[in-house]
């Protein structure tokens, strides 16, 4: 079989393009590559590319001669040459006509970026970037591209219910990642962690037909820059204080509770874990040591059953009025408790009342923010990190988005 026909068939060209020939040619260091050279047939005419134009046989004018890098054929780098024609059309001049194997601009073949994108799900770009020979801002460039037209795809019309949360570490950077609580979708991520950061998700909501005065319910942790830019950007929402931030924070009041009370008490020594995991996930020996603890009357044990106050009332409480009544008497409780951690607990629940009984009303968590940032976790940490921050939002968008890649890369 002629080799020329073979790889035109593969390459799923339409006349008048067709292979002219394929070749392996030195590429240095005892290495060879493929190059497939691409051309059209003489007398070929094209339509004009611009958006609208009826004219479809336009004369060539001249060609440019392009390459594009292709999946590898075996192990051998595999490039496409051709020289590109440019069309004269009497409405809008000299026009260059895109082929079919590429997209506009593109270094890459649509295959091997395609390639390249469902790649980018499971390898850092540095590492991929090893592998086939080519350098990680090249890679970047493509993948953003195709994440960045599937974001445009995405449509927020009718969402009511989001959840907004930060993650990273005070002096390395902070990034706020919004989803959509119904359909377990991240729909934004922007950098920093203050109330500009919902502002910049308002714009990019409505950019996607969300309408912020539709919205009306975030679930997010304390943070007064949130609670700020929820209150000025999306006015009609009614703010949901997450329940598991509720109770991290009850376990950090015990754990300074516990560190205050240990540097003058000995019992206390390589105790924390035994105060902050609930009793059915301790061992039998560890249980058995706990309520032995207990019964020394230790502010730190006192701190421990508040601790767990909380948790009783998310699990019973059938109402929000009966939430209401059940977290005045512990913030009443600890207000009147000696373990200053838990006063300032006390307060902290205070400011935020009506956030925490919302809940009752309204049980949306955090969850998928917090299940979307062990998988966020994992991306940074296998990358090693990103310095530029920009690389590290596509990849949010490309692990925890629910993107349409199909609809924008041809494989």
């Amino acid at each position: 079989m002629d080799t020329s026909y073979l790889f035109t068939t593969v390459l799923q060209l339409q006349s008048p393009w067709k292979v002219e020939s394929v070749d392996f040619r030195d590429a240095g260091d005892g290495r060879q590559e493929l190059r497939i050279a691409i051309g059209f047939e003489a007398g070929s005419r094209f339509c004009c590319p611009e958006p609208g134009c009826d004219e479809t046989v336009c004369p060539v004018h001249d060609t440019r001669e392009r390459t594009w890098r292709h999946p590898d054929f075996f192990r051998y780098k595999a490039f496409i040459h051709a020289g590109v024609p440019r069309v004269s059309c009497p409405v809008h001049g000299v026009r260059t006509v895109p082929v079919p194997w590429a997209r506009p601009g593109g270094g890459f073949t649509l295959l091997f970026e395609a390639w390249a994108v469902e790649v980018a799900r499971h390898l850092p770009a540095g590492t991929f970037a090893e592998q086939v020979d080519e350098t990680d801002t090249r890679l970047w460039r493509s993948v953003a591209h195709y994440v960045d037209e599937a974001r445009r795809l995405e449509d927020y019309t009718g969402v009511e219910a989001v959840g907004i949360d930060g993650t990273g570490r005070k002096g390395h950077g902070y990034i706020t990642v919004v989803a959509d609580l119904v359909e377990h979708d991240v729909t934004d991520v922007t950098p920093g962690k203050d109330p500009a950061t919902v502002e910049r998700f308002a714009r990019d909501f409505m950019g996607h037909n969300g309408v912020p005065e539709y919205v009306r319910l975030v679930s997010c942790d304390m943070s007064l820059g949130f609670r700020k830019g929820i209150r000025e950007c999306l006015p009609n929402v009614r703010r949901i204080v997450d329940k598991f931030h509720v109770a991290r924070h009850a376990n950090e009041a015990v754990d300074k509770a516990g560190k205050t009370e240990g540097r003058s008490n000995p019992l206390l020594k390589r105790t924390k874990y035994l105060w902050l995991r609930n009793e059915e996930s301790l061992a039998e020996l560890q249980l058995e040591t706990k309520r032995n603890l207990t019964r020394q009357r230790l502010r730190t044990g006192r701190a421990c059953r508040m601790r767990e106050v909380p948790q009783d009332v998310y699990a019973d409480s059938p109402t929000p009025s009966e939430a209401w009544v059940r977290l005045h008497r512990l913030c009443s409780w600890m207000m009147h408790s000696r373990p200053e951690p838990m006063k300032d607990f006390a307060r902290m629940i205070r400011r935020h009342f009506a956030g925490i009984v919302a809940y009752f009303k309204h049980p949306y968590t955090n969850a998928v923010l917090e299940g979307a940032d062990s998988v966020i976790q994992n991306v940074k940490r296998r990358a090693r990190g990103f310095r530029n921050m920009d690389h590290f939002a596509t990849m949010i968008y490309l692990t925890c988005g629910k993107l349409d890649l199909k609809a924008v890369t041809t494989t």
